[in-house]
């Protein structure tokens, strides 16, 4: 997918909601919340496969909310982070 500056701009205004405190789990580093409305041009993979953040000392505030609330959970299939009574 084509990075797209608009995706990343409504994304901003949606994480400025709190999250959701029911939110349990941890980060797998898949890398799927990177990708799932754009790709990422901080986004890179170690030798493992695992993701990180080119500029983690920098990192936007909205990637380290995600998911933030259950509607919100675009990549629950294989996302670590977790709501109560999720389907998956």
């Amino acid at each position: 997918m084509k990075y797209n500056y608009y995706h990343k701009i409504r994304q901003l205004f949606v994480y400025l909601k709190p999250r959701d405190k029911s939110r349990y789990g941890h980060c797998l580093r898949c890398g799927a919340c990177c990708k799932f409305m754009a790709d990422c041009i901080f986004l890179k993979y170690d030798d493992e496969g695992k993701s990180a953040c080119r500029i983690q000392k920098f990192k936007f505030y909205t990637c380290s909310k995600y998911p933030l609330n259950k509607k919100e959970h675009h990549t629950r299939d294989i996302c670590g982070y977790k709501f109560p009574d999720d389907s998956t």
